[in-house]
């Protein structure tokens, strides 16, 4: 600081520390930003600091299950966008949808103690949820994606990735029938190292009209030579990754 003066934190401006606080993480403001003083203290138990939870790219995972109920907690319900990396069974996954009604936006990597009936309980008490991110799956057979389209009415983002794992290379158009089924809403869809055919793949464009984004990557080679460019002058596809 300019002649030697250090800054007072505590005389801060409340909107300035919460514009502050929104940049820190969540540990460190759980950790740390309490304990600067009072005012600071005082912005972090506002529920509004506490609406998008991000618990990514951490290197202490012992603690983390405790540190996401705190935040959740002090969301007091407001909560609408969470991502969690390598932590988490379905405890933890139906404590937040139990006290997350109104949430948007789930976004789970790299699970191993999430099975599929913990993850659909948790789902079915979200309606208002609009994208869902599964990444690197260890479920042992298909998820009920037809359910969670039933559940989440308004859901326009689904991300599901199985790249990593093995899978007999055989056509299964189980997923891609379901989300034709149930998500007419999708506006972007990604299904990686998924074993949906040209069958599939159309039975999704011609049941979801608003779909923009298609990511296939990874998965059995699909042939839709000719087929391409009625998708995008019809359906509104703007890409299409394969």
């Amino acid at each position: 600081m300019k002649d030697g003066k250090f800054r007072n934190w505590a005389e801060l401006p409340s909107d300035l520390t919460f514009s502050i606080l929104l940049r820190v993480s969540v540990p460190d403001r759980l950790e740390n930003a309490q304990n600067v003083c009072r005012s600071w203290r005082s912005v972090c138990k506002e529920p509004s600091l506490w609406r998008e939870i991000d618990l990514r790219h951490l290197e202490n995972l012992k603690s983390m299950e405790t540190m996401c109920r705190r935040a959740v907690d002090l969301s007091r319900g407001g909560l609408l966008e969470i991502n969690i990396e390598n932590f988490g069974n379905n405890s933890l996954l139906a404590y937040i949808a139990d006290r997350s009604s109104n949430l948007k936006r789930l976004r789970i990597a790299e699970f191993e103690e999430i099975t599929k009936l913990g993850l659909m309980k948790a789902v079915t008490k979200l309606p208002l949820l609009e994208e869902l991110e599964l990444s690197c799956c260890r479920f042992d057979d298909v998820f009920d994606l037809k359910g969670v389209g039933f559940a989440c009415p308004n859901l326009k983002t689904l991300k599901v990735n199985y790249v990593g794992f093995y899978y007999k290379h055989v056509e299964c158009d189980d997923d891609a029938l379901a989300i034709a089924e149930s998500m007419t809403k999708l506006r972007r869809l990604q299904l990686l190292g998924n074993r949906l055919s040209h069958r599939g793949l159309i039975a999704i464009l011609d049941n979801c009209p608003h779909l923009e984004h298609i990511d296939l990557r990874h998965g059995l080679k699909i042939s839709v030579v000719g087929d391409v460019d009625k998708f995008e002058a019809f359906r509104g596809i703007q890409e299409l990754s394969r």
